[in-house]
């Protein structure tokens, strides 16, 4: 129980920090108001206000792979999902496959 428990307290910390990092990446586009991630699942998923929109959509990716470079730790994005279906598609055709370098606040937390 207490395993779970410091899970849900890494994962919620790691949530925290990527939503920082994207909000911070991303503001012109609009603002992150929420990021879970579930490291049991490999699933990330974001609430996000887009700049002019006034409702809220629901983005995720369903799976990615981490993989370790020395002090580094890069994730490879598998597949996606949102409330929008053009967006589904077009986060599928843009992103599927590709590998990114996570940011050290959201890596350190995977040890």
């Amino acid at each position: 129980m207490l395993g779970r428990i410091a899970k849900g307290m890494k994962n919620g910390a790691m949530g925290m920090a990527l939503r920082a990092y994207l909000n911070d990446r991303l503001k012109e586009y609009g603002e992150v108001l929420d990021c879970t991630i579930d490291t049991d699942r490999g699933r990330i998923a974001v609430r996000v206000l887009l700049a002019g929109d006034r409702e809220p959509i629901n983005a995720a990716v369903e799976k990615y792979d981490l993989e370790r470079e020395g002090d580094a730790v890069y994730a490879t994005l598998r597949s996606f999902s949102s409330s929008r279906q053009w967006l589904t598609l077009l986060l599928g055709k843009l992103f599927t496959g590709k590998r990114y370098k996570l940011p050290s606040a959201v890596g350190g937390f995977l040890e």
